[in-house]
């Protein structure tokens, strides 16, 4: 799979998920001229609309696809290994190769708007919503598949999805007090990409397109329930 061919399936699943997007594209496309690698992000708001106000919740999904891949992709997997190993050790043998993983980082969002910086939630508070985050992101509405690990073939293990704690955006005031400007959650999940072969006895491998609207399900759920959740580090009128 070339990488026009993931960037139209990643476009194509994101338009299916109804998640609203953050730009008039699916994607801001970079290009790095040193090692030219080609990164893509794509940012989305909850379905339905904002509900956490003053906080504005997005979630931002990127991914990179550097110059290796391209050099892979180009060609069939044939014609790579030739390259790589020699006409002698590929012609006539079924060289074994692995699918190409490409890493998915995505991120929720809950920002305040500039220069409206709420009192920094006291520990009790925040250990209450982090709680609550954990729950509902690793139990009820999960943002990474349900399969986070498996061995490969030579018993080493693999990671195929991971979710970092949730950390805060500070600020500190003249006065030394301390601020709250937004959190955020960072999680990724691995896309295995299927090979191009020549020979066409080969099995083929699985089309990515199941795994990327699986991926925007899980996002689109996640993103509500961060919503709801972030309502509960406001500050709260005395009784």
């Amino acid at each position: 799979m070339t990488y026009d061919e993931f960037k139209q399936t990643w476009g194509l699943a994101l338009r299916d998920s109804g998640l609203p997007i953050l730009s008039a594209h699916e994607g801001k496309e970079t290009l790095d001229l040193r090692s030219m690698d080609r990164g893509f992000e794509s940012y989305v708001e909850p379905l339905g609309g904002q509900e956490a106000e003053p906080f504005h919740v997005a979630a931002a999904l990127s991914w990179r696809w550097d110059a290796v891949a391209t050099a892979r992709t180009v060609t069939t997997e044939e014609d790579m290994l030739t390259e790589v190993l020699g006409r002698e050790r590929v012609w006539g043998h079924k060289v074994r190769t692995e699918r190409s993983a490409l890493r998915v980082d995505v991120s929720l969002h809950a920002s305040l708007p500039y220069g409206e910086a709420i009192p920094m939630p006291t520990p009790s508070v925040w250990s209450n919503w982090a709680r609550e985050v954990h729950g509902r992101l690793e139990r009820i509405e999960p943002l990474v598949p349900e399969k986070t690990t498996r061995e490969a073939p030579d018993g080493r293990l693999e990671i195929l999805a991971w979710q970092a704690d949730p950390v805060a955006k500070v600020i500190c005031g003249p006065e030394g007090e301390l601020r709250l400007e937004g959190v955020e959650i960072a999680a990724g999940q691995i896309i295995e990409l299927p090979r191009h072969w020549d020979d066409s006895e080969r099995k083929r491998d699985e089309h990515p397109a199941a795994q990327l609207h699986e991926l925007f399900e899980r996002v689109r759920a996640s993103l509500h329930a961060w919503m709801e959740a972030v309502d509960h580090l406001l500050p709260r009128a005395p009784r």
